[in-house]
């Protein structure tokens, strides 16, 4: 049967489970990590609906030109300059998402790296005392 250990610096809402402080850290860490996937989440969709929103107003505004032009070539010129654009619009989001993913993963494995090392740390100067 596992013990709790009790821990007086440990605030009175702490759950008691029956781990040491180095499963609290590694819990807090879990809850950091989590917290920096849902923050990706939520900026990608958000760059991701900005994006669409763009597009959306580009294809309104072809409609609107291809309904106010006169010639066959002035529509056929125009369709094709969107097409164009969107192509465009669309590699450089994919390379923005590519280069924040990027960015995020990085941080995220720096920010594991440090709690690794600090813990690391803890649990050598418990070992020493």
């Amino acid at each position: 049967m596992s013990k709790t250990i009790s821990d007086p610096l440990a605030p009175a809402t702490w759950p008691r489970w029956p781990v040491g402080p180095e499963g609290r850290s590694l819990m807090l860490s879990m809850a950091r990590f989590q917290a920096d996937i849902l923050k990706t989440a939520f900026r990608g969709q958000i760059e991701a609906l900005t994006f669409i929103q763009s597009r959306s107003d580009q294809h309104l505004q072809l409609w609107e030109e291809l309904l106010a032009s006169d010639y066959a070539r002035d529509g056929f010129d125009l369709y094709c300059a969107f097409w164009r654009n969107a192509f465009q619009d669309y590699s450089e989001e994919a390379e923005r998402f590519t280069r924040m993913g990027a960015e995020l993963a990085t941080q995220a494995a720096k920010r594991v790296s440090e709690e690794q090392e600090e813990l690391t740390e803890k649990v050598a100067r418990q070992m020493v005392m």
